[in-house]
């Protein structure tokens, strides 16, 4: 249970450092918190749900992007601001180490494993956060279809 706390803590604390090192307004800093924070909480419970860790983090990463967006319209900043920090704690960063580590003691069967394992979850990264980014740009054109049409009406 303790390692549940700590990691949390780890992920709003990285999320929140990679925000005031992209120079985000301070007014933001917690928001991007959260949203990196939240992202971490989604990986971490969709595998207990019997999802793969692929699945999860793309799950979470498109929460970031839609949250980022989101937020992005109410504080009136760039959703960048959210989603490249957000993306932090889902980043396998351990797992390309461990790969290179293991091409590097000739475990080529263990490199490769690996090598696909990371590229798996950084390419589901970049597809959750295309997906958001969709999804809000397709729900963003039906709302403001629906309110041209209302605004015509009357």
């Amino acid at each position: 249970m303790t390692t549940w706390w700590v990691g949390l803590g780890f992920s709003l604390l990285s999320t929140v450092a990679y925000c005031i090192l992209f120079n985000v307004p301070l007014r933001t800093l917690f928001a991007g918190g959260m949203v990196g924070m939240t992202g971490w909480i989604i990986f971490h419970l969709l595998p207990f749900a019997g999802a793969s860790l692929t699945i999860a983090t793309f799950a979470a990463a498109t929460f970031v992007s839609l949250s980022s967006q989101f937020l992005s319209k109410y504080l009136r900043v760039p959703s960048t601001n959210f989603s490249v920090s957000g993306i932090i704690p889902l980043v396998p960063g351990s797992i390309a180490y461990r790969s290179m580590l293991a091409f590097v003691n000739e475990d080529l069967l263990q490199g490769i494993m690996l090598s696909v394992e990371a590229l798996m979850r950084a390419g589901s990264i970049a597809a959750g956060l295309i997906l958001g980014i969709s999804i809000f740009s397709f729900w963003k054109g039906i709302v403001g279809r629906y309110a041209r049409n209302r605004a015509k009406a009357n």
